[in-house]
């Protein structure tokens, strides 16, 4: 009955305390932050459930989430996203551009291989007139290589790389591209010339750029019209008497169509990059939430843990703990934790007259007291170096030169004592009871350890402790009884008088040991006193000091800084003084706690998320031991598997876009040859495959507007590799099938063996070859389009394409491509490379850099965060 009894009281003390300890570590909450809680009208892929704060109702979330809003107002509401608050938008926009900085290298890279195209085609049929296009495509390629060492290894101001660097770099490619258009085709310009160029690069800027979405929309819609604008006004002045303006308007619009097919690609790309790199910001912000979660509840353990035990000890406890179950083993006894401290001061202190103390209050009243007056010693035994070892009812029990030697150590723990003294005369006045401090120092040796296996506790043993214990029982009350030993580890820095303890305790005199009182200092030891700290003392009987004042006010230490007509007010806050605070991680919440401006909060706020992106893009590049140098591939089979069966929600959105793309090459190409009958009969059934294809790859993201054998059908897709390439690869095949099928059908002319030229203006593709290579320009954008597909596979995809288109320009269509350049050309035909090898090397230009654009994404998809 007694055990059961006595079980019931220990919970209900184990209870109390927990709870008496979390009211006190737990920083006051005076105002509550949250973040802002929207409806669901957003998307579930742009919004990110935060945990609930502990202290908050069960089951109640942070929800940050983006509006369907946004500066460019000329795009769907779908597509325009934009985080709330504004400031929030504005970290993200950094993070961003962040991101795409490496990206706006790879820009930079397409700029110099059109570089190297324009000086081989100018370098493979030489004449003077091509000097100055080489010129120009040297000195652009020099800056472009000026201008990647420059960004790759950051020798530019911040500033002016993420902000000069893009525009720069957009006027640095459309100077490029006008001047091969008025250089190379100064004296026979036609409506398809560098088209192909101006759409690849209106679609690598949506790729590349770490731009907002309406400079890149604006700038590429400039270039594009600028581009489309010269090429009519200077045809149009070249065939100023036999214009055929019906054939010139046919072709500009061709143009037009092609631009916008790369630019609706383009804002898909950057829609999903957009979307993408908004979810890793959320993603970002609620892994910051919870490891903040994490290190403050961690610091409250410690915290816990500490005010228990020294630090010295805790730490290696807490070391022990994490080492491994076999080393654990391996030990036959328990660790004992027990260290040996030598020239140390020991401080016992005792409140003389508590029993009147607590009958003149209530219990209440006189935990509240006890619970300030203890909170107020150890505030002062951390500013005087003091290790406090128990409270013994209403006994206080503190060393100083432990764990670490002081010289001064029994200085510092007679300033303890008298300035305990001081905080007793507030309790005196205000209780108006006979309450006093009688405080006992000793000096010595201790043996210092903790007790237990289950519940810890940490005390110090020797005879030195005793006779500390015995210097206080025979002390006087608003007196610092020293011993002899204590005497003589001073340095003259107060002024004692005999003590007689052995008239007041008998274990004192059997052993015949010295005692003193402390009188009053010499003097300032010097200019600031005792450890910086000047000393003011009064005396209550004329003989010795009952009050030592230690307070700084200003910044400044005066003799009088308190009286106790005003008294200092009692810190309630427990302060463990064996080891110095830790510095506290705070949540989001109680940094906004802390600041009273709310615009100040905000930027606390997104400062702190700021570092926390900036940690989280410190990455390592991979090495060989990582991944295959060549595929990419981890090396690890396990890590490899769980990448490739990570669900991306975009691919749906990808293959619709070879349905843009098919629906886009059908129009140009009925623009170039309405007769075409081929044309609309691939149109027609490509887009049912290829919507066939996108609805089955959709099914997986809205689970509930599709059956449930498709959705079945749609989550195996995107979780199995090679039926996700086979999905891609069917989708890129037809796309090129379809443009293949439209060539072949195209009826060539006559062979060119009577030299005489075919008339011009008729039409089809005899007079409009090269738009059917910018179409398969378009396919290779399809191409790079595709997401979960391995650059390899998109590296073999864009081979098809490119052998095909190669093929067909070479060998099927030589005849057509002989007859444009003789009836375009004429005279100039000997001195310019056929453009059936110009239109293949560009397919293949492009197809190398959208490659390299394919691998530095799968490469950065494939890096691992270094844990700091």
């Amino acid at each position: 009955m007694y055990a059961c009894l006595r079980s019931k009281r220990d919970k209900k003390d184990l209870f109390f305390i927990l709870q008496f300890t979390y009211r006190v570590f737990e920083m006051p909450r005076n105002r509550a932050f949250s973040e802002p809680e929207y409806s669901a009208e957003y998307s579930a892929d742009c919004s990110v459930t935060l945990p609930s704060d502990p202290g908050q109702a069960v089951g109640r979330t942070h929800e940050v989430t983006v509006r369907n809003s946004g500066c460019c107002l000329c795009l769907p509401r779908f597509m325009r996203l934009t985080f709330t608050p504004d400031s929030l938008e504005n970290l993200y926009q950094t993070y961003f551009r962040r991101q795409r900085h490496e990206t706006l290298l790879v820009l930079v890279v397409f700029a110099a291989l059109f570089d190297c195209y324009v000086i081989v085609m100018c370098a493979v049929v030489y004449t003077s007139d091509k000097l100055a296009s080489v010129v120009v495509a040297c000195v652009a390629l020099a800056v472009n290589i000026v201008l990647y060492l420059l960004c790759r290894y950051g020798l530019l101001p911040e500033r002016i790389s993420r902000r000069l660097v893009p525009y720069a770099l957009w006027v640095l490619i459309d100077a490029q591209i006008f001047c091969y258009l008025g250089l190379n085709f100064a004296r026979f310009h036609q409506a398809s010339d560098t088209v192909g160029w101006q759409a690849f690069f209106s679609f690598s800027f949506f790729l590349t750029l770490p731009l907002q979405l309406t400079p890149i929309v604006l700038i590429t819609a400039v270039s594009c019209g600028v581009h489309t604008l010269a090429l009519g006004v200077t045809i149009a002045q070249q065939q100023q008497e036999d214009i055929q303006g019906a054939a010139l308007g046919r072709q500009l619009f061709a143009n037009i169509l092609i631009y916008i097919c790369a630019i609706t690609v383009g804002l898909m790309s950057y829609y999903m990059a957009d979307r993408k790199h908004r979810k890793a910001f959320l993603e970002a912000r609620q892994s910051l939430e919870v490891k903040l979660n994490l290190e403050e509840q961690s610091q409250q353990q410690q915290r816990l843990l500490l005010s228990i035990l020294p630090k010295h000890i805790a730490d290696e406890m807490l070391q022990d703990m994490k080492k491994e179950a076999s080393q654990k083993e391996m030990q036959q006894f328990n660790t004992m934790y027990m260290y040996r401290h030598e020239n140390v001061s020991i401080l016992f202190a005792d409140i003389v007259g508590f029993t009147q103390l607590s009958s003149s209050c209530s219990a209440q009243e006189l935990v509240k007291l006890l619970n300030e007056l203890f909170a107020r010693f150890d505030k002062l035994a951390a500013k005087y170096h003091q290790l406090r070892i128990k409270i013994l009812g209403d006994c206080y029990y503190c060393i100083c030169g432990l764990p670490d030697y002081r010289e001064d150590h029994a200085a510092c723990s007679i300033m303890m004592g008298l300035a305990m003294v001081e905080a007793i005369s507030y309790v005196r006045e205000k209780t108006q009871t006979d309450v006093d401090m009688r405080v006992g120092v000793h000096s010595g040796t201790v043996l210092g350890g903790v007790l237990g296996q289950k519940r810890w506790q940490y005390d110090v043993w020797s005879t030195d402790v005793t006779v500390a214990n015995k210097m206080e029982a025979g002390g006087i009350p608003g007196r610092v009884h020293i011993s002899h030993s204590t005497l003589e580890c001073l340095h003259g820095e107060f002024d004692v008088e005999p003590g007689n303890g052995g008239d007041r305790c008998e274990y004192l005199r059997e052993r015949s040991i010295e005692t003193y009182l402390v009188v009053v200092p010499k003097g300032p030891v010097s200019k600031n006193g005792i450890n910086g700290v000047k000393l003011s003392v009064t005396s209550s009987n004329g003989n010795s000091p009952l009050l030592i004042n230690t307070t700084e006010c200003n910044g400044s230490v005066h003799t009088a800084c308190t009286t106790p007509e005003e008294p200092e007010e009692l810190d309630t806050r427990v302060v463990n003084p064996s080891f110095p605070n830790p510095r506290r991680r705070l949540r989001l919440r109680d940094l906004a706690e802390r600041v009273i401006d709310a615009q100040e909060n905000e930027q606390e706020l997104n400062k702190l998320l700021n570092e926390a992106l900036l940690e989280r893009e410190t990455v390592q590049a991979l090495k060989g031991k990582y991944t295959n140098r060549l595929s990419l591939r981890f090396v690890n089979p396990e890590l490899e598997t769980r990448f490739s069966v990570e669900k991306e929600k975009q691919s749906g959105a990808a293959f619709s876009c070879s349905c843009v793309v098919l629906l886009f090459t059908a129009a140009i190409e009925a623009l170039i040859d309405p007769l075409l009958i081929a044309n609309y009969v691939t149109l027609a059934v490509g887009e049912v495959l290829l919507l066939i294809l996108t609805i089955c790859s959709l099914a997986a993201i809205f689970p509930r507007v599709f059956p449930k054998r498709l959705v079945s059908f749609s989550t195996w897709i995107d979780h199995t590799r090679w039926a996700r390439n086979t999905w891609a690869m069917a989708a890129i095949f037809i796309l090129t099938l379809a443009d293949i099928i439209d060539m072949l059908s195209c009826q060539p002319p006559q062979p060119v063996g009577d030299v005489s030229p075919a008339p011009a203006g008729l039409g089809g593709c005899l007079d409009n070859p090269k738009y059917y290579s910018y179409i398969a320009v378009l396919a290779l954008i399809a191409t790079t389009m595709l997401v979960q597909v391995s650059h390899m596979v998109k590296l073999t995809l864009m081979l098809l394409i490119t052998v095909a288109s190669g093929i067909v320009n070479i060998y099927s269509w030589r005849d057509i491509f002989d007859q444009y350049d003789l009836n375009h050309y004429k005279k100039y035909r000997r001195y310019l490379v056929p453009s059936k090898y110009t239109m293949t090397v560009m397919i293949f230009i492009m197809m190398v850099s959208f490659y390299y654009f394919a691998r530095h994404v799968e490469k950065l998809a494939h890096t691992v965060p270094v844990e700091n």
